[in-house]
């Protein structure tokens, strides 16, 4: 219990430190035209958590809780080698494009369901539930799901060839599926705004709210701030193009972060309209409101 208490302190510690400075999107401020209830969005999220909680998390928890990492008991090393296997054969190695190693080209499928640990698997959800829900409404459920498999492969394939198709370092996560949802909310929604969490701002607005109840006043502020999706956005990608940029260049990923699937997916973004409803797609070529 205490390992789970520390992954969970580690997993605030770390979403708090990344919305301090920049917002930490919570969800779409806007209404949804077609009244639909995200299913197909919190289904994502589910598959996403239960593979990781247990799939992954059994071994990792047990490689973590070891009391002596460097002499490893039997039980913890078969959960060191399971989970550094599970991550080498299901991971997308961009090598796997053109020796069919493993199961080959199929991991660009099943590595954006696998999860680094909790902080990656919570922050990349959070993003997902924030900008799917509204892009759900307006695809339907099916055709969104079609679109975030798209975005994901496109985002790996992708990166493999700008980085090097001869790389054999794995990468996971859905980083680069979610970062194609941004990109097709973005388009169809590029006056929305976006509730969101940013510390910066939110702790002195939540002094001044103390303050002001022990003076006996009310609450003036939220704790939350909204902001325009383009500024949410826009941040998000701005942070990754340098290292996009560098990593092109040198051939090698940076902190182990895959910021080329992120750029790749972003521009996979495109094709959101081969997948939005029919008659949004009229109003939006005919310059109407959607």
């Amino acid at each position: 219990m205490f390992i789970l208490f520390i992954f969970f302190l580690n997993m605030l510690f770390s979403l708090a430190f990344a919305s301090l400075f920049t917002p930490l999107p919570l969800y779409d401020s806007g209404t949804v035209r077609y009244k639909s209830f995200a299913w197909m969005t919190l289904t994502l999220i589910g598959i996403n958590t239960l593979i990781f909680c247990f799939w992954q998390l059994p071994d990792l928890f047990t490689i973590v809780s070891s009391q002596d990492p460097d002499n490893l008991t039997m039980g913890e090393a078969q959960a060191f080698y399971g989970y550094v296997g599970k991550i080498w054969t299901y991971g997308f190695r961009p090598i796997f494009l053109q020796d069919g190693q493993s199961i080959g080209a199929f991991t660009t499928f099943t590595s954006m369901f696998m999860h680094a640990n909790f902080t990656h698997l919570i922050g990349n959800m959070i993003f997902l539930w924030a900008f799917g829900r509204r892009l759900e409404d307006a695809c339907g459920p099916w055709r969104f799901l079609l679109f975030y498999l798209l975005a994901g492969m496109v985002a790996t394939m992708g990166a493999a060839f700008l980085v090097s198709v001869n790389s054999d370092v794995p990468g996971i996560g859905a980083s680069g599926a979610i970062s194609g949802v941004m990109g097709g909310y973005l388009l169809l929604f590029p006056g929305a705004r976006m509730e969101c969490l940013w510390l910066i701002i939110s702790i002195p607005r939540s002094i001044i709210n103390r303050f002001l109840r022990l003076m006996g006043g009310e609450a003036k502020y939220k704790s939350t701030i909204k902001l325009p999706a383009i500024v949410v956005v826009l941040l998000f990608v701005a942070s990754d193009i340098i290292e996009t940029f560098t990593t092109a260049q040198t051939g090698e990923l940076i902190g182990g972060v895959n910021y080329v699937a992120h750029a790749t997916g972003f521009l996979a973004a495109i094709t959101i309209f081969l997948f939005v409803r029919k008659d949004l797609a009229v109003r939006y070529f005919a310059g109407r409101s959607i």
